[in-house]
């Protein structure tokens, strides 16, 4: 979709479709609202049929004038960037439904939301809610598939184009994000994904190293080789290097979980659970696109992405319950759960960042705990962090993208949880119980030098129905929240 940028002189030449948002206010001030070239609206328009409620959308066609979609921005004091995408979701829907291809969008003045967020607020709904996975229909449903091709923003934001282009760049990254992970596990496999982080190295100041098998064993990865072992594919470690200010020399490391189908292993998941696991890469997907948006935008920060890839399938040669491993830095670790994967995984790549990058800072994010999802549904990830100004951070970019999270706590207490009779820990808790926290005080074993955040994505990485602008299945959730986090993240 092409967005275009007009200032509000709102000549609405050749236009067919005009996008307005008006609030849930009284007649007389909802006319002030309205461009001066749409006061008929204002003359025509029955309050008892269109209110303003937040996410209220209506198509009016006119003869003698443009078709008009009004969108209702609710309440003052209840309406802020978020609520914005949402209404505009709800329009964008509409276009679709009714093959409206393009459309002109006047930015509206609000006095809670600035006008530069209320823009690419706007902006980001569009292109959020315009994206479907159809490649594998061989019969296309119209209304599934049509999308809008084209929009002019009306505004008079200052740096306007700069906006556009940032939310540009992370909305096509986040819709390219959601592609791969509703892609099939045949071809968003180990091999697949690392074909994705090679094309990166085309980006100016950006490098990629892949570690195959032969490197990983040399390293002995113990526990990333462990959860590989029933596969017949490659485990892969992928890191990606971006040096965008050469003044600094400290590094933000994001590592992505990338279990390409999680089977469960030996503890094989059940029928109603298993289907959707080609999903476990969520987190290595939204790490490999968060990295990608940061190098196309030249963000002035020094950026590291780091991919743990394989799958955890079922075999002869599968790892067991009982197993013990040795992990990269020397911990030996009692498998509980064949199914408690990712975060091995993780503690490989988590003690290789430390070692071989050593990043000031470090995010992994991840598909961890079905937990996790049991805590907060599909609204809100769940975070743990030993730096409370990196957790400040990350807070405050969910907030920003709607991509919002919650701190759990990582007392000392849990720690005995992950006591092993036969091992130095365990990578379950025999408790069975505080499930995302235990899993990030595994993680937290294996960090010892950098400030360290952990995000569980389980609920917010696929939703099982359409939020506004997120779609059923693949959502693209931390994207948008890491690239907001390396643009304030001090480096």
């Amino acid at each position: 979709m092409n967005l275009s940028l007009k200032r509000k002189h709102f000549k609405f030449k050749n236009a067919d479709t005009v996008m307005l948002f008006l609030g849930e206010v009284g007649a007389a001030e909802q006319k002030k609202t309205l461009p001066p070239e749409c006061s008929f609206i204002g003359r025509s328009l029955d309050r008892s049929y269109f209110k303003g409620k937040q996410s209220e959308v209506i198509f009016i066609p006119f003869a003698d004038n443009p078709a008009v979609i009004l969108c209702g921005t609710g309440k003052k004091g209840e309406r802020d960037a978020e609520s914005l995408r949402r209404c505009v979701a709800g329009a964008v829907a509409l276009c679709r439904d009714r093959h409206i291809e393009h459309v002109h969008a006047v930015v509206p003045e609000l006095p809670e939301v600035d006008g530069a967020i209320a823009l690419s607020a706007i902006a980001e709904g569009m292109y959020l809610s315009n994206y479907s996975f159809d490649r594998y229909k061989t019969k296309k449903n119209n209304n599934d598939t049509g999308r809008l091709k084209g929009a002019v923003l009306y505004t008079d934001v200052s740096n306007a184009a700069m906006i556009l282009k940032k939310v540009a760049v992370t909305a096509r990254n986040t819709l390219l994000c959601r592609d791969l992970i509703n892609e099939t596990s045949e071809k968003s496999d180990s091999v697949g994904i690392t074909r994705e982080a090679k094309k990166l190295a085309g980006i100016p100041g950006v490098t990629c190293t892949v570690y195959g098998r032969r490197e990983i064993e040399k390293m002995k990865m113990g526990l990333l080789l462990a959860v590989n072992r029933g596969s017949k594919k490659p485990p892969q470690l992928v890191v990606l290097k971006y040096r965008g200010n050469r003044h600094s020399s400290k590094y933000l490391a994001i590592i992505g979980k990338g279990i390409t189908f999680d089977s469960g292993g030996m503890n094989l998941k059940p029928t109603g659970h298993i289907e959707d696991m080609r999903t476990d890469m969520a987190g290595a997907a939204a790490a490999l696109y968060a990295f990608k948006s940061a190098a196309e935008l030249r963000l002035k920060k020094n950026l590291y992405a780091v991919l743990p890839l394989t799958e955890n399938v079922l075999s002869s040669d599968s790892y067991r319950p009982g197993d013990v491993y040795t992990a990269y830095n020397g911990t030996t670790v009692e498998i509980g759960n064949t199914d408690a994967e990712g975060r091995l995984v993780l503690a490989d790549a988590l003690a290789f960042t430390q070692k071989n990058l050593k990043p000031d800072s470090i995010v992994d994010i991840a598909t961890l705990t079905g937990a996790c999802l049991t805590t907060f549904g599909e609204i809100v990830a769940g975070y743990m962090t030993t730096d409370d100004t990196l957790g400040k951070i990350l807070e405050d970019a969910g907030y920003a993208t709607g991509d919002r999270i919650w701190k759990l706590p990582l007392f000392k207490d849990y720690e005995e949880n992950i006591k092993s009779d036969i091992a130095d820990i365990c990578n379950i808790s025999a408790e069975k119980n505080a499930g995302t926290i235990i899993g990030g005080t595994f993680l937290k074993h294996f960090m010892s030098t950098a400030r360290w955040a952990h995000i569980d994505i389980a609920g917010t990485a696929r939703h099982s129905k359409q939020r506004g602008y997120r779609p059923k299945n693949a959502t693209g959730f931390g994207v948008r929240l890491l690239v907001e986090a390396v643009i304030n993240w001090r480096g």
